[in-house]
C-alpha cells in the first residue's frame, strides 16, 4: 500500500511538473513583459507563487487520494470553470486564457483518473459509465474529421474529464457529502451572481438585442441562459439534498428563493419549465400519481388535437405576443428561431449522416449556413439530440442515445429520485438547448454525477451480495 501511495505521489509530481510549471512560467512571463507598461501587475507576483504552490500541493494530495484535495478540485470546477469573464465572437474557437484554464483543468482531471484507475475500474465496468465513456471516446475520435480538430479534441477531453471527476468525487466523498458540497457551492455562486447584478450592472446584465426589449441577468456566467441553467441546478440539487436529509429547510428555502429570482431575472424560460417538470414527475411518481397524471395529459392532448382538427380552436397568435421577449408571436411559434436552425441542421446531417462533422466542431459551419439575416444565436442547433447527430452522426451518437435509453428504462424498473430528477432535467432541457452533448458545462458534470451515484449504488449492492455469499459459505 505504501509503495502504491509513493508511486501516486511521484506520478502526481510529474503531472504537476507537466502542467502547473508551464502555466506558472507563462504567468510570470506575462507579468514581466507587461510590468513596465502596468507596474501594478507586479503586486500579483506573490499571489501567483502562492497559487502555483497550492495547485501543486492539491494535485499531489489528490494523487494520494486525499478527500480534501478531491473536494477542492470539485469545487474549483463547479465555481471556477463556471465563470465567464469575456465575450466570445460567434464561431470563434481559438485558445484564450479562459479556454486554456479549462483545458489545463480537464487535463489535470484526466491525469488523476489515470492514477486512480484501479479504484475507478469498478465504476467503468458499469453499463451506464461504460456507455458514457464510449460516447466520450467517439467524440475524441471525431477530431480526425472535424472542421476544428483541436477544439473538438479539447471539448471531448473535457467530457471525459467530467465523467472521471464525477466518479472520483462520489467514490472519495460519498453521495451525501458530494450532494451537500455541490449544493453549498452553487448557493454561493448564485448569490454572488445576484450581488454582481446590483454592484456591477454593466457587466452582469445583457443589453437587449435589436428585437428584444428587456435586459437579462447574466451574472458571472457570460450569458443569461447559462446562468439560468446554473440556477436550475441549484434548485434541483437543493431539493434532492433536502429530500435525502443532507441539508435543512433553510437551505432549501434560500436556494429556491435565489434560484427563482435568478431564473426570472435571466429570462430563462426553458430552464424554469424543465426544472418544474422534472421535479413534478419525481414528486408524482413518489406519491403513485404519475400514471394518472400521464393519462390525463394524453387525454387533454387528444381533445386538443380534435378541437384543432375541426377548426374549433380560436386564433391564439395575438395571445402569444406578451409571452415573448420581442412582443412578436412568431418568436413563440418558431421556438425563438429554433425551427430555422433545425432545418439548416437537417441539410447538414444529410451530407454526413453516419459520423457527422466532429464533436462540437460545427459552430462556424452553423453560423455560415444560417446566413446574416438570422437574428438569434446560431452557434449550435439548440437541441441536444439534433446536435449529437449533426456532430457525431447516427452511428457516433449510438452510445449517447443508448445511455439515455437505459436511464429512462431504469426510471421505471429501478426508480431513484436523485438520478431521475437530474436526468430528466438534462433531457427536457435538451429539447431546446444542446445540454450535455456539446461544450462540457456544469449541467454535463451534474448529469455524470447522477450516473456516477447510480453506479455507486449498484457497486454497493453487488458488494453486499458478495459478503452475504461469503458469509453463507464460511
Amino acid at each position: 500500500m505504501n509503495a502504491v501511495r509513493t508511486g501516486n505521489l511521484f506520478s502526481g509530481t510529474i503531472v504537476a511538473s507537466v502542467f502547473v510549471f508551464p502555466l506558472s512560467a507563462l504567468y510570470f512571463w506575462f507579468i514581466l513583459t507587461t510590468m513596465q507598461a502596468r507596474p501594478s501587475l507586479a503586486a500579483t507576483l506573490p499571489f501567483g507563487l502562492a497559487l502555483a504552490l497550492f495547485c501543486i500541493v492539491t494535485l499531489c494530495a489528490a494523487a494520494l487520494g486525499k478527500r480534501w484535495a478531491v473536494a477542492a478540485i470539485f469545487v474549483f470546477v463547479i465555481f471556477g470553470l463556471s465563470l465567464s469573464l469575456r465575450t466570445r465572437a460567434y464561431g470563434e474557437t481559438g485558445l484564450d486564457w479562459q479556454n486554456g484554464m479549462k483545458l489545463a483543468a480537464w487535463a489535470f482531471i484526466v491525469g488523476l483518473a489515470v492514477l486512480h484507475a484501479g479504484r475507478l475500474a469498478a465504476y467503468f465496468r458499469q453499463t451506464t459509465i461504460a456507455l458514457a465513456a464510449a460516447f466520450g471516446i467517439m467524440a475524441v475520435l471525431s477530431s480526425a474529421w472535424s472542421l476544428t480538430p483541436a477544439y473538438t479534441a479539447a471539448n471531448a477531453i473535457g467530457m471525459i474529464a467530467y465523467l472521471a471527476l464525477a466518479c472520483m468525487t462520489v467514490s472519495s466523498l460519498g453521495v451525501d457529502a458530494t450532494l451537500k458540497l455541490v449544493t453549498d457551492t452553487l448557493l454561493v455562486y448564485i448569490a454572488l451572481a445576484l450581488i454582481a447584478g446590483v454592484l456591477l450592472p454593466d457587466m452582469a446584465w445583457l443589453p437587449p438585442s435589436v428585437t428584444e426589449t428587456s435586459y437579462r441577468l447574466r451574472g458571472l456566467s457570460g450569458h443569461p441562459n447559462v446562468l439560468g441553467e446554473q440556477a436550475a441546478l441549484l434548485m434541483t440539487f437543493a431539493a434532492i439534498a433536502h429530500r435525502r436529509g443532507v441539508s435543512g429547510t433553510p437551505v432549501l428555502a434560500l436556494s429556491l428563493l435565489l434560484g427563482i429570482a435568478t431564473l426570472a431575472a435571466s429570462g430563462s424560460r426553458t430552464m424554469m419549465a424543465a426544472t418544474v417538470v422534472a421535479w413534478l414527475v419525481v414528486a408524482l411518481r413518489g406519491r403513485g400519481l404519475l400514471l394518472p397524471a400521464i393519462g390525463f395529459t394524453f387525454a387533454t392532448a387528444l381533445v386538443g388535437i380534435v378541437v384543432v382538427a375541426f377548426g374549433w380552436f380560436p386564433n391564439i397568435e395575438p395571445l402569444l405576443g406578451p409571452l415573448s421577449r420581442t412582443g412578436s408571436s412568431s418568436e413563440i411559434m418558431t421556438l425563438t428561431g429554433r425551427t430555422d436552425l433545425w432545418a439548416v441542421a437537417a441539410d447538414l446531417i444529410a451530407q454526413k449522416p453516419l459520423f457527422g462533422w466532429g464533436f462540437n466542431g460545427t459552430e462556424a459551419l452553423m453560423v455560415g449556413s444560417v446566413g446574416r439575416a438570422f437574428e438569434g444565436d446560431p452557434v449550435n442547433t439548440h437541441n441536444m439530440y439534433i446536435q449529437s447527430i449533426l456532430c457525431l452522426g447516427f452511428i457516433g451518437s449510438l452510445p449517447g442515445f443508448a445511455l439515455l435509453g437505459l436511464l429512462v428504462t431504469r426510471m421505471f424498473t429501478r426508480p431513484d429520485a436523485m438520478r431521475d430528477q437530474i436526468v430528466l432535467l438534462a433531457m427536457i432541457t435538451g429539447f431546446a438547448e444542446v445540454s450535455i452533448f456539446a461544450t462540457p458545462v456544469l449541467l454535463t458534470l451534474a448529469f455524470f454525477l447522477a450516473v456516477a451515484t447510480d453506479a455507486a449504488d449498484r457497486i454497493s449492492a453487488a458488494d453486499r451480495r458478495l459478503h452475504i455469499v461469503e458469509a453463507g459459505t464460511s
